[in-house]
């Protein structure tokens, strides 16, 4: 299953199966709960002022997040348009 990774700006794709594509809105949560836990340091965080700020990612760092969590063999998909199953908007 092709899931699209929405951005606003720009859209990126991953290649899950049937069952993960069934739970990615879950797993998204799941995801964005994770990113934004200022208990947690990720690679992830603008720093302010010494202080977490705020975040900067995109599809990768879900993949990753995906891969150590979910599954160990994700990568986004690379050039060209594909036609998506499934859309999940950040």
């Amino acid at each position: 299953m092709i899931v699209g990774i929405d951005f606003g700006i720009h859209q990126e794709f991953i290649d899950i199966s049937e069952a993960l594509g069934e739970r990615i809105e879950q797993l998204q949560t799941e995801f964005l709960g994770w990113l934004y836990n200022k208990e947690i340091d990720h690679e992830y965080w603008i720093y302010k002022d010494g202080e977490k700020w705020g975040v900067n990612y995109n599809g990768s760092a879900f993949v990753e997040w995906l891969n150590n969590n979910v599954s160990e063999k994700l990568v986004l998909l690379q050039g060209g348009q594909y036609i998506s199953t499934k859309t999940i908007y950040f």
